[in-house]
């Protein structure tokens, strides 16, 4: 084998070669560059002898089967292997590679974030697969304390990839969210990308799902291959569509198969980009996808706190017309109810402020009086509403006017009025006019 200047030289006119074909790609420069550090490392360890042989010779015949198949992802993850091996005997060689990784990255991240790749396409009807969004700083989901630490913990090792890489450890690259409809998921990813700083991709495979065989594995395939090429938040909507458990006797054979590849994808997906799942029915999937998924993070309805919470940020500045006990009642009366949910109510009630000049009181109240459904813990709310009104309007806001805000009748008014906020739910439904 050849070995120092004349070797470089030798890798260095095959690159011109290329380049005077005009046959060069980013893929043929990665390879190239890979398979020069194979041979690198292996001068180095007989020149030296300072790096253990075993590692050296199970990780060789990999890269340069990678190497000839022209597959970036595999030498990417053989590349952090050889980080983790040579970090206690060969520590120069490490942070060499460990620079090559990340100009690699960085590299990635330059040359695409200019524009937007284009969207793989369905063959037969041209249709792009993908919605594809650039990188948007919306406001911060809110969640509950213990899922806002979890998120800031996966967050801060997204952005320390390049130290987790140059110790041979790979950052988290997938998420599976769960959780009832309504509280956040899409939301959540997107603000994901924006904060990442990556392009959104989204993939609904409820309507991908074909009945032609073979088709929705193709479409699929196209989604994950223009992910894994361009970096970017690929969201995997709906995800219990394709990922069911296996051994449902009802799954055609075709999304049994469409398992197998998206466990290998899990196992293999590489650090550029993000891969998250989303689904309503985690109980439906199948179990070894599950544990694949680098974080799992499940969404939940909204307690109190993030209820009044969801409810000021959507009143936005017409919120300051509202005393705080108003909305904190308010948030009350929505108890059980999706952060979705709360949101359409203060968006619904500001358009109300804005068109119809209605008070925000009014206009919240009408907004939120479809969402009560009854019972003694939402007639309490109910009667908390009342008298709340009543203390932030005094003794000028009359039993009427009350009745006018909530579209009660007088007399429900004033028994909620007369009631100690002690037992205000007591048996008050026969008076809800």
């Amino acid at each position: 084998m050849p070995t120092g200047p004349r070797r470089r030289r030798g890798w260095m006119q095959l690159l011109m070669f290329d380049m005077a074909g005009q046959n060069l790609t980013i893929e043929r420069i990665l390879v190239a560059c890979l398979w020069h550090f194979a041979l690198l490392v292996f001068e180095m360890e007989c020149s030296n002898g300072t790096i253990e042989r075993p590692w050296l010779e199970a990780l060789l015949p990999d890269i340069v089967q990678a190497g000839f198949d022209g597959n970036i992802r595999r030498l990417e993850v053989l590349a952090i292997t050889a980080i983790r091996s040579a970090r206690r005997n060969s520590p120069e060689l490490a942070a060499n590679l460990d620079a090559i990784l990340s100009s690699r990255r960085f590299s990635a991240r330059a040359t695409r974030s200019l524009t937007i790749e284009p969207s793989p396409i369905d063959r037969e009807s041209s249709a792009p697969l993908l919605k594809i969004e650039t990188p948007v700083n919306a406001p911060r989901p809110i969640f509950r304390a213990d899922l806002q630490s979890q998120v800031d913990r996966f967050l801060n090792e997204r952005r320390q990839s390049d130290r987790l890489l140059g110790e041979g450890f790979l950052p988290p690259r997938s998420i599976l969210i769960t959780g009832p409809p309504g509280t956040g998921k899409t939301m959540f990813a997107k603000w994901l990308a924006g904060d990442l700083k990556l392009n959104f991709a989204t993939l609904d495979l409820a309507t991908s799902i074909s009945s032609y065989l073979g088709k929705t594995g193709m479409n699929l395939r196209r989604a994950l291959d223009y992910a894994r090429a361009t970096p970017c938040l690929l969201l995997l909507d709906e995800f219990d569509a394709v990922a069911k458990r296996r051994d449902d006797p009802s799954e055609v054979g075709e999304l049994k198969r469409i398992v197998n590849v998206l466990l290998k994808e899990l196992e293999d997906w590489p650090a550029h980009s993000l891969l998250v799942a989303a689904t309503n029915h985690p109980d439906l999937l199948d179990s070894a996808i599950a544990r694949r998924f680098d974080r799992l993070f499940a969404t939940e309805v909204p307690a109190q706190a993030e209820r009044l919470s969801i409810l000021t940020n959507s009143l936005a500045r017409f919120g300051s017309e509202v005393k705080h006990e108003i909305l904190a009642v308010v948030a009350e009366m929505l108890d059980g109810r999706s952060g979705s949910d709360v949101h359409s109510v203060g968006t619904a009630a500001v358009r109300r402020r804005i068109v119809e000049e209605e008070r925000m009181e009014t206009a919240l109240a009408s907004e939120t009086r479809p969402f009560i459904d009854g019972g003694r813990k939402k007639q309490k709310a109910v009667g908390n509403f009342v008298r709340a009104l009543k203390r932030s309007g005094g003794d000028s806001r009359s039993i009427r006017d009350i009745a006018t805000i909530t579209g009660l009748v007088p007399s429900t008014v004033h028994y909620h009025l007369m009631k100690d906020s002690n037992d205000a739910g007591e048996s008050t439904s026969a008076h809800i006019g």
